[in-house]
């Protein structure tokens, strides 16, 4: 309670040494304010009607002074640190599996190479039926993951179907260590061009060892590409440490300032770099933030390589984790904000955000979220896909969550309560800062690209697809991993029959035929919302795009212009249950029109100085 009583103190304390001048006595003001506090809290406890669980009012106020700062602020409960510690180290004990749910069953996703579960020989697609003699069917997910995790080296026995209503067999599975791969595809292309992917990873504790022995694996390629697109970033210490592996030594890579530059530091390259000399192309998009953009900013401020893609998030703040356990049975941790980030031209890559106070927030799990930043993303953002990439890199959740977010009605997003002009962020900013031969790059928030090429994602209905998950499940109904199919079409071709077959599919899951409908209902409310509360033209703009955009996919939901796209993501499906998850990584390269450009810039050298040459020289 000590320290979290002291924590109150800080918070106080600086809120009013911004609002407050001076006074002979530095405490006076953060005294005043802590007895304020204190008297609400005491009473609240003393006379509300009802009897109140401590922790929970306290926590509440902890969240509340939270909310009044930055969306990355957050505090962690025992479960939320367990998480935490789970995404910085990289690491969990278990068998090394991802999983879902199926016909009332825990369904395999995909198995994590080299890990208990992949050697075991599970499979995509793979029904485990029972957990030590438990059936699991019915079973939550969440009481799966922690029935298969426990302590490394104890064994866990399950019964695995390849489909449904076939015979199980029993599997013994070691638990281990598992640690998560940031790099999940090493690759030498087309031209002796060596292919990284960071892509929808996270900088964890390994990061840069693992670039490292991904460059020492590709000693000929005569061009390198790093791609880091929908990576939301990670450790501090990992950004700078991958940086330095293709920097010139001695160059700066990202300066660090604390609230009225008390504190500066600025990092710099200090190894002799494997890969410096290498022509280099980076590859962001909108869900590269944090960690990312710090090495995007590097590469591009130093002029070392060409940056391809879109323009990156913005999160460019340094967040430091003080640990508020008081006894060792009740874990808990204080995330906030402290710094931001600067690249080496001098420019800030944190993008401000505008949050409407007070805070009004959607109930998301366990976490509060602000809801008019919440619709602030979505409608800033052109698709789904660059929706759900704006979602994970600013709250910083899975895939699947932000899926979740996506699927609120409008009108509860938008809520009921009367509020000022939308939060919208910042724009790119026009300030001009300059590389170190001269080129110009801008500040405002976020990496813009040397180059721009906008990504082509499924259209949103296909996408809606995808994310119910309808191709997997599609896949593992219509060829078991155990038949013939896949000797009889060794290219695992799609056949028109497949995707009739999967049309078919589709109009049994529910995806009714008037949703298009009911989306133009909630757009017409949230319209009707934004005229009475005099939200502003530009998000009027926003709602109408949004409104068109809905109307046309539906529209042609069934056209046989959807079906490229269903037949592709139908063999992406079929690829992952018999060739396994990089052999569908690489099957998704191969229609990416980012990366195209980025081999076509490594492969014209001309072009490649040219992008790099000085203002001046052009």
């Amino acid at each position: 309670m000590r320290h979290l009583l002291m924590g109150l103190i800080f918070f106080f304390a600086s809120a009013n040494a911004i609002q407050a001048a001076p006074t002979e006595d530095p405490y006076a003001e953060v005294n005043a304010s802590w007895e304020r506090f204190g008297a609400v809290y005491s009473r609240i406890l003393e006379n509300y009607y009802a009897r109140l669980d401590q922790g929970e009012v306290m926590s509440a106020a902890i969240k509340g002074m939270l909310g009044q700062l930055d969306p990355y602020s957050e505090y962690y409960d025992e479960e939320g640190l367990r998480q935490l510690r789970q995404d910085t180290t990289g690491k969990f004990a278990g068998l090394g599996i991802t999983v879902a749910i199926k016909d009332r069953f825990p369904v395999v996703i995909s198995p994590i190479e080299d890990t208990p579960a992949f050697r075991a020989g599970l499979r995509p697609g793979d029904l485990i039926v029972a957990v030590e003699g438990k059936s699991t069917l019915d079973m939550q997910l969440e009481s799966v993951v922690n029935a298969l995790r426990g302590e490394p080296g104890t064994k866990v026995a399950i019964s695995v179907a390849s489909h449904l209503g076939a015979t199980p067999r029993e599997v013994e599975i070691q638990r281990e260590i598992i640690t998560i791969k940031s790099v999940v595809l090493v690759e030498e292309l087309q031209g002796k061009i060596g292919y990284i992917s960071m892509r929808q990873t996270r900088f964890s504790e390994h990061t840069s060892s693992e670039v490292e022995e991904a460059l020492k694996s590709l000693p000929r390629v005569e061009g390198l590409i790093l791609d880091l697109r929908g990576n939301p970033g990670g450790l501090f210490s990992q950004a700078t440490q991958v940086a330095d592996l293709f920097l010139p030594q001695g160059v700066p890579i990202v300066s660090i300032r604390e609230r009225d530059r008390r504190r500066e530091e600025v990092k710099y390259s200090h190894r002799h770099s494997i890969a410096h000399n290498v022509p280099l192309v980076v590859l962001i998009d909108e869900g590269s933030a944090s960690a990312s953009e710090i090495v995007a900013g590097a590469i591009q401020d130093n002029d070392r390589g060409v940056v391809v893609g879109a323009a990156s998030f913005g999160k460019g703040s340094v967040q430091t984790i003080f640990d508020l356990r008081e006894r060792e049975e009740e874990a808990s941790a204080l995330k906030l904000t402290t710094a931001l980030y600067y690249a080496p031209s001098g420019r800030s890559i944190h993008r401000e955000q505008d949050i409407a106070k007070p805070v009004h927030s959607v109930l998301f799990g366990d976490r509060e979220l602000p809801h008019q930043l919440v619709m602030d993303l979505i409608l800033r953002s052109e698709n789904r896909a660059k929706a759900l990439s704006a979602l994970q890199s600013h709250f910083d959740m899975d895939s699947e969550s932000a899926e979740s977010l996506l699927l609120i009605r409008l009108g509860d997003l938008v809520g009921k309560s009367k509020m000022g002009a939308a939060g919208l962020p910042d724009s790119m900013g026009n300030q001009t800062y300059y590389t170190q031969r001269g080129r110009k790059v801008f500040g405002g928030g976020g990496i813009r690209p040397d180059i721009s090429v906008e990504s082509e994602p499924f259209p949103p209905y296909v996408q809606e697809l995808v994310r119910r998950r309808l191709f997997f499940d599609f896949v593992i109904d219509y060829v078991s991993a155990d038949s013939s199919w896949a000797e009889e079409h060794p290219d695992l071709t799609v056949s028109d029959e497949m995707v009739a077959g999967f049309m078919e599919f589709v109009l049994t899951k529910d995806i009714s035929l008037d949703q298009g409908k009911k989306g133009l209902n909630q757009i017409a409310d949230l319209e009707d919302l934004a005229e009475k509360m005099d939200w502003g033209e530009a998000v009027q703009e926003s709602i109408q795009q949004l409104r068109a955009a809905v109307k046309q996919e539906w529209e042609l939901r069934y056209s046989s212009e959807l079906e490229p796209y269903i037949k592709s993501a139908l063999r992406r499906e079929l690829i992952l249950r018999f060739r396994g998850r990089k052999a569908q990584l690489l099957e998704g390269l191969q229609e990416d029109v980012q990366l195209a450009k980025a081999i076509e810039v490594l492969a014209d050298q001309d072009q490649y100085l040219g992008v790099l040459a000085a203002e001046e020289a052009r």
